[in-house]
């Protein structure tokens, strides 16, 4: 084609893939987990995908509680997924393909994908719908009831609840903490193969470690079965889904819709709001501390 500069039959270079990938964890506090999630981000993805780890901000949680231990409390958690809306803003800002969020509460899905045009995944989203070309009715496994139930609540608004044949807690109930420290790695396998096999005695055709630590201790262990049934590595899906829709995207010029459930704020109000709000919690950090003072 005259003023191309492309010879025919040559092979046509796609630029690197770099995805932010975010945790709800603090690193910083879990460098086991930190390792194993570098290390697994290089097994799985190609050699042009570059996966970086990021945490939410250090001293996030109070000293000795687990991320886990505040999902019950929905304001602790809106205060986190807005660390996740920032961090996305900050992916975008420095260059970053995509965002991935191995977290299975999904946290700030919607918010995040509506003020970025980088792609945004998250695990349970990704599990849920990727699971269904490989599996019937799938199993969650999770760490607490608590989280089992904002799980499904998920599931539900996602129009995916009917893909769960089973939510089975392992138990005894597991924290961050425990899952970071490779002391009780063997013990934690026999505890998930426990409640895998309730899972599949009540239909589950799959299970999903739904929780991100946990997937990852299966995955870098080799638990990729139960007793026959597949065992899924979210955090490989997650990231080669969020490397999928930026391929999708270069060759096929696919974005999130503006239309509706994504809608996106002009970029003045959404600074005005960010702003507006710091100046809030500003007042209200210098109220808490003047209350807390003798």
């Amino acid at each position: 084609m005259e003023g191309s500069d492309h010879v025919p039959g040559a092979a046509v270079v796609s630029p690197p893939i770099r995805i932010w990938h975010q945790s709800i964890t603090e690193l910083e506090r879990l460098p086991s987990y930190a390792e194993a999630l570098r290390e697994h981000a290089a097994a799985v993805c190609g050699p042009d995908v570059t996966v970086d780890v990021h945490g939410v901000a250090p001293g996030t949680y109070p000293e000795g509680v687990a991320p886990i231990r505040t999902t019950c409390y929905p304001w602790a958690h809106q205060l986190l997924c807005d660390q996740i809306v920032l961090a996305a803003i900050e992916a975008e800002r420095a260059g970053y393909d995509a965002v991935a969020c191995s977290c299975f509460l999904d946290p700030a899905l919607r918010e995040a994908r509506s003020v970025v045009d980088i792609p945004v995944v998250s695990a349970l989203e990704t599990s849920l719908t990727e699971s269904s070309v490989v599996a019937g009715p799938v199993g969650m496994l999770g760490l607490g009831g608590a989280m089992a139930a904002d799980m499904l609540v998920l599931a539900r608004g996602y129009g995916l609840a009917d893909r769960i044949a089973a939510m089975v807690p392992v138990t005894p109930e597991l924290t961050e903490h425990e899952l970071d420290d490779p002391a009780n790695h063997a013990t934690v396998v026999e505890r998930v193969r426990r409640a895998g096999r309730t899972a599949i005695a009540a239909g589950a055709e799959l299970l999903i470690p739904g929780e991100g630590m946990l997937n990852t201790l299966l995955a870098r262990r080799g638990v990729t079965e139960i007793d026959g049934v597949p065992v899924l590595d979210a955090f490989g899906l997650v990231v080669h889904h969020a490397e999928m829709f930026v391929r999708l995207r270069r060759a096929t010029e696919l974005r999130t819709s503006r239309q509706g459930r994504y809608a996106k704020p002009p970029d003045s109000l959404r600074r005005h709001l960010t702003a507006a709000t710091a100046r809030a919690f500003t007042a209200e950090t210098a109220v808490e501390t003047r209350g807390a003072q003798p």
